[in-house]
Protein backbone atom coordinates (compact mmCIF):
# COMPACT_ATOMS: atom_id res chain seq x y z
CA UNK A 1 0.00 0.00 0.00
CA UNK A 2 2.70 2.14 0.88
CA UNK A 3 4.29 1.77 -2.91
CA UNK A 4 0.87 2.67 -3.90
CA UNK A 5 0.72 5.98 -1.52
CA UNK A 6 4.03 7.31 -2.70
CA UNK A 7 2.85 6.92 -6.59
CA UNK A 8 -0.38 8.90 -5.77
CA UNK A 9 1.91 11.37 -3.99
CA UNK A 10 4.00 12.21 -6.89
CA UNK A 11 1.26 13.24 -8.82
CA UNK A 12 0.22 16.76 -9.46
CA UNK A 13 -2.04 18.10 -6.60
CA UNK A 14 -5.51 18.31 -8.82
CA UNK A 15 -5.15 14.51 -9.46
CA UNK A 16 -4.45 13.27 -6.32
CA UNK A 17 -7.98 13.13 -4.98
CA UNK A 18 -9.16 11.11 -7.48
CA UNK A 19 -6.39 8.49 -7.93
CA UNK A 20 -7.37 7.05 -4.67
CA UNK A 21 -10.82 6.60 -5.63
CA UNK A 22 -9.59 5.54 -9.29
CA UNK A 23 -7.60 2.31 -7.98
CA UNK A 24 -10.24 1.74 -5.21
CA UNK A 25 -13.17 1.51 -8.41
CA UNK A 26 -10.56 -0.44 -10.19
CA UNK A 27 -9.57 -3.11 -7.53
CA UNK A 28 -13.31 -3.29 -6.45
CA UNK A 29 -14.59 -4.05 -9.97
CA UNK A 30 -11.62 -6.47 -11.06
CA UNK A 31 -12.71 -8.46 -7.59
CA UNK A 32 -16.54 -8.52 -8.88
CA UNK A 33 -15.71 -10.40 -11.80
CA UNK A 34 -13.03 -12.23 -10.42
CA UNK A 35 -15.02 -13.81 -7.53
CA UNK A 36 -19.01 -12.27 -7.82
CA UNK A 37 -20.48 -9.45 -6.54
CA UNK A 38 -21.39 -11.72 -3.30
CA UNK A 39 -18.00 -12.87 -2.18
CA UNK A 40 -16.49 -9.25 -3.16
CA UNK A 41 -18.69 -7.84 -0.54
CA UNK A 42 -17.57 -10.35 2.22
CA UNK A 43 -13.69 -9.91 0.94
CA UNK A 44 -13.93 -6.07 1.04
CA UNK A 45 -15.65 -6.23 4.96
CA UNK A 46 -12.75 -8.30 5.79
CA UNK A 47 -10.53 -5.57 4.72
CA UNK A 48 -12.86 -3.58 6.47
CA UNK A 49 -12.09 -4.93 9.86
CA UNK A 50 -8.14 -5.07 9.00
CA UNK A 51 -7.97 -1.53 8.21
CA UNK A 52 -9.86 -0.59 10.81
CA UNK A 53 -8.01 -2.40 13.36
CA UNK A 54 -4.70 -0.14 12.36
CA UNK A 55 -3.73 -3.63 10.21
CA UNK A 56 -2.71 -3.70 6.11
CA UNK A 57 -1.29 -6.45 3.98
CA UNK A 58 2.46 -6.42 3.89
CA UNK A 59 4.21 -5.16 0.95
CA UNK A 60 5.63 -8.58 -0.22
CA UNK A 61 3.11 -11.16 0.47
CA UNK A 62 -0.70 -11.85 0.14
CA UNK A 63 -2.75 -11.90 3.52
CA UNK A 64 -4.87 -14.63 3.09
CA UNK A 65 -8.52 -13.32 3.92
CA UNK A 66 -9.58 -16.46 4.34
CA UNK A 67 -7.74 -17.46 7.34
CA UNK A 68 -9.79 -15.04 9.43
CA UNK A 69 -12.82 -16.98 8.50
CA UNK A 70 -14.39 -18.30 11.83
Amino acid sequence: MEIIAEAVEELPSECRIHAGNALLNSAAEAVAQDVGFAEASRIFARVADLLARGLQPPADEAIQLNAYDA
